[in-house]
């Protein structure tokens, strides 16, 4: 067993970390990893661009949709998925 546990460890270096998935622009996501908002997907599913708003040291997403109004992107998931 302690002959094996050098070449186990050796095979398993050479297999080398598995590559970390990564997010594009179109997904909503970043290259980073960062997470998801699902409110910006859904946002952008409908054909709206996201905006991103910090004020007061609160960040909110906003939705610009094709028809020119802006809402928040919270707020335009709720208005059509009832709970």
């Amino acid at each position: 067993m302690t002959r094996l546990l050098p070449l186990l460890v050796l095979m398993l270096a050479a297999c080398g970390p598995a590559p970390a998935p990564t997010r594009t622009a179109s997904t909503g996501g970043t290259a980073n990893g960062a997470l998801v908002d699902p409110a910006a997907l859904y946002c952008s599913g409908l054909g709206g661009s996201v905006v991103q708003r910090v004020a007061g040291g609160r960040r909110a997403d906003l939705c610009r949709l094709p028809d020119g109004r802006t809402v928040s992107t919270a707020d335009l998931v709720n208005s059509h998925n009832d709970l």
